[in-house]
């Protein structure tokens, strides 16, 4: 019998039947992959408690509770949230286990607020109190309002996603003579829906508040009638007088001026901060022949007056006075670089000719004291005066936490808009004058070379030829014994620019005679190391720098040098004290290395 048309392989027939399976196997993939994502979850309860106080300002903690049969749970969202509160981004959740989680809140364009687990894998399974604190003043949302000679206070839920049993609300209020109740809004009768207990105490009336069930999507709404003696700071503008009214017309008008003149002096007293860092440095810049700088490249009254007006939005942002932390973030960082200095640019400077003179030692390092500026922070006064501002930041967030819990992370980051004010612009920045400058490293190089046994060491001042003051100061360094044709040696430091400022290298110049007995020591000695025309047409000067820019390198490189440079018989014949060397102040590559300008034996 011949075969059918189902049984050959190449036939439409069995095409079809591969089709066929392939779509079975797609089908089943995707519905595998939808199971996958299958979650179920249902709210099960919700709970509020309001803490108002006299002015009609509640603090608002919502609990609310979700079944997980089937997670991850990623996020909830509260529909019909009161618009005109104020939430708390952080929220807590609590695991029927006892595990604590975290969460963040967020309002959307739509007024939702939706919640979304930080850790969403942990809520796979069980029971789940989500806790969102918000703050709302009744009284401008007018959910406080005057009912006759009482109070009416109307408070919504957000709506439920699922029906749940026994919804609570507790309000916990300023004692006063007659207690709240619970009431119909539409009769104003007692309303016996809801179960209502109260608790009264010397200072705090507590009203606890349960309805026996809540509808799916339905937001509960409860009134409730209060004695004004509970809130004797409440003010309702509609039951003033017109005139009255206009005083008080929005809550807050007296808050808002209040906040408007507190920003307006932040902004000036700052600019004025900005303008009076910049005017003192750039005085002190142009005493030194350099030209300050800032780090935006403005004129200094625009930039102080661009750091004032960013510093007061930065606080009026980050504060909620608008409500946008990011953008007040934003404008705190434009203050701080607009407050920052720049290291100046040094102008170079034409000595004209002048004499070298030794001085006595007190008469070279005992300069006057200079007291600084009060926002340098290298200066004494600067120092304090910086412990003061960081004093008065920490007092201010303090004191701002009072206000809202995230007011003093606000504070402090608008306080680093104070720190280039104290660290950039210093003293240590300026161009050095040669004397000042060198003095602190010099006087202590000085007392270190006098232990030194075998030489003799003389503060060494160039001296203009008015004689006046001194632009450049070192120290003289002689052999006791010295082999003929040395000069002198000479300790000083040699100040380069960097991007901050300004650094010092200690270098030690040898002197000698051209041709002489010590010349030819330092080539024996040093033999890579050249040699430079000096102040005398038969001088040669030898620039060394010692291994490490250290005050003990550097006198180990003099004490070597000495050595080199003392005739052997006169360092250790019988008419003087053996001067015996030590192997730290030997010639060698350890203790010398390359310097600008001249090559230095390694």
């Amino acid at each position: 019998m011949a075969p059918g048309p189902a049984a050959d392989e190449d036939s439409p027939y069995m095409h079809a039947r591969w089709a066929i399976a392939l779509a079975f196997a797609l089908v089943s993939a995707l519905a595998t992959g939808q199971a996958y994502a299958w979650q179920e979850a249902h709210q099960t309860g919700h709970e509020a408690v309001l803490v108002v106080d006299a002015r009609g300002v509640a603090v608002v903690e919502h609990r609310i509770r979700w079944q997980v049969a089937h997670g991850p749970l990623r996020s909830i969202d509260l529909l019909h949230f009161p618009a005109s509160a104020d939430v708390d981004p952080l929220v807590s959740i609590t695991a029927s286990d006892g595990r604590a989680l975290s969460a963040y809140a967020a309002r959307l364009d739509d007024g939702t607020v939706r919640i979304r687990a930080d850790e969403p894998r942990a809520l796979l399974r069980g029971t789940f109190t989500f806790t969102v604190h918000s703050r709302i003043d009744l009284v401008a949302a007018r959910a406080l309002v005057r009912d006759g000679g009482m109070w009416r206070l109307s408070w919504s839920e957000p709506a439920v996603t699922d029906g749940v049993d026994g919804a609570r609300l507790t309000v916990d209020l300023p004692a006063a003579p007659d207690e709240p109740r619970p009431v119909v809004p539409e009769t104003g009768a007692i309303d016996e829906s809801v179960t209502a207990t109260i608790q009264r105490g010397a200072d705090r009336d507590v009203l606890d508040l349960v309805h026996a069930h809540v509808a799916r999507g339905e937001a509960m709404t409860w009134t409730i009638r209060l004695d004004p003696r509970a809130l004797a700071l409440a003010v309702d503008p509609r039951a003033l007088s017109p005139a009255k009214a206009n005083s008080v017309s929005g809550p807050g008008r007296w808050w808002e001026v209040l906040v408007g003149a507190s920003l307006l002096s932040a902004a000036v007293s700052f600019g004025m901060l900005v303008q009076c860092k910049s005017r003192a440095f750039g005085l002190a810049c142009a005493l030194r022949g350099g030209i300050a700088r800032a780090l935006l490249p403005l004129p200094d009254r625009p930039r102080a007056i661009l750091a004032g007006i960013a510093f007061a939005l930065g606080l009026g942002l980050g504060l909620g006075g608008i409500g946008d932390a990011t953008a007040g973030a934003a404008c705190a960082a434009i203050a701080t670089l607009a407050a920052a200095l720049r290291a100046p640019r040094s102008l170079p400077r034409v000595r004209g000719p002048g004499r070298w003179l030794a001085l006595r030692a007190e008469d070279a390092f005992a300069l006057p004291e200079v007291k600084g500026h009060w926002l340098d922070i290298d200066s004494a006064v600067g120092r304090a005066a910086a412990l003061g501002a960081g004093v008065l930041a920490v007092v201010a967030a303090l004191l701002a936490r009072r206000f809202d819990p995230d007011a003093p992370w606000v504070v402090a980051l608008d306080a680093t808009a104070l720190v280039p004010l104290f660290i950039t612009g210093r003293a240590s920045q300026l161009p050095p004058d040669g004397v000042r400058s060198a003095v602190p490293w010099l006087a202590r190089a000085f007392r270190r070379l006098r232990t030194v046994s075998g030489v003799r060491v003389t503060p060494w001042a160039r001296v203009a030829p008015d004689g006046l003051a001194a632009d450049e100061l070192r120290l003289l360094v002689m052999p006791r014994v010295a082999t003929p044709g040395l000069i002198g040696l000479e300790v000083g430091l040699a100040w380069s620019s960097t991007p901050v400022g300004w650094a010092a290298t200690p270098e030690v110049l040898v002197r000698v005679v051209d041709g002489s007995a010590a010349a030819q020591t330092l080539v024996r000695e040093v033999p890579s190391a050249l040699s430079a025309p000096g102040r005398r047409s038969d001088e040669r000067v030898i620039r060394l720098l010692p291994h490490a820019p250290t005050r003990s390198c550097t006198v180990a490189l003099v004490g070597a040098l000495a050595w080199a440079l003392t005739p052997r018989q006169a360092a250790t014949g019988p008419s003087t004290a053996p001067w015996v060397r030590p192997d730290a102040q030997r010639l060698s590559g350890a203790s010398l290395k390359s310097g600008a300008g001249a090559a230095i034996a390694e």
